[in-house]
């Protein structure tokens, strides 16, 4: 039997975590100062909305 979430389309996704390497070294992802993410957040007691996908559009 198969796992449904593990298949070969995760291993493509899981690559995407080199997008950013990709991006020049003067760009905000990599200039902006450093900030806690929602996990960090969470962990400290602030009350963080629910994460959510960007709207490009």
């Amino acid at each position: 039997m198969a796992d449904f979430y593990i298949t070969t389309g995760s291993l493509y996704i899981t690559s995407l975590v080199f997008l950013p390497l990709g991006l020049p070294e003067t760009d905000q992802f990599w200039s902006a100062p450093s900030s806690p993410w929602t996990s960090v957040k969470v962990w400290n007691g602030e009350d963080v909305p629910a994460d959510h996908a960007l709207d490009l559009k």
